[in-house]
């Protein structure tokens, strides 16, 4: 595992946030609430920020000054970009590539989403159907971890 910015983020109670790529504007309202009530907390929120979804929640993160850790599906950046920079120097950022492949891929989301699962306390998703990968991380976790997993309803 690659890591760069504050290390100390991983030392904090961390909430692993997964959205699909088909998330409905329901989703997104409810998400948008959760994202805001974890902005009153201390938690830590650590997601891929992939879907336009969980883009949103690292939007409203990055607004509020609270800290987040950002999973990629592929190596480091070489340089980071330009919107989360100043939360970066301000030590509210941490990037963690658990593979360094030069391109992101379904496979290296997958190793990602397991990543993220594997070092989080606690788990949200907004809904998923079925046929999203989604449905096997949650299944696996709520059926075979101790750690809380919520579906935001």
């Amino acid at each position: 595992m690659d890591l760069s910015g504050n290390k100390e983020l991983l030392d904090r109670h961390l909430v692993a946030f997964f959205a699909s790529r088909k998330a409905t504007s329901h989703d997104a309202q409810l998400a948008r609430q959760w994202a805001n009530s974890i902005c009153q907390t201390d938690k830590v929120v650590i997601s891929g920020f992939h879907s336009p979804l969980e883009k949103d929640v690292l939007n409203i993160l990055l607004e509020n000054h609270h800290p987040a850790i950002i999973a990629l599906g592929r190596a480091l950046y070489k340089k980071v970009p330009s919107h989360l920079q100043s939360a970066f120097d301000e030590g509210r950022l941490l990037f963690i590539s658990f593979r360094g492949y030069s391109r992101h891929s379904w496979n290296s989301a997958q190793q990602r989403n397991w990543g993220i699962a594997d070092l989080a306390n606690e788990v949200y998703f907004t809904q998923f159907d079925n046929t999203s990968s989604l449905s096997t991380l949650h299944f696996t976790l709520d059926c075979y971890s101790n750690m809380p997993v919520h579906i935001l309803r």
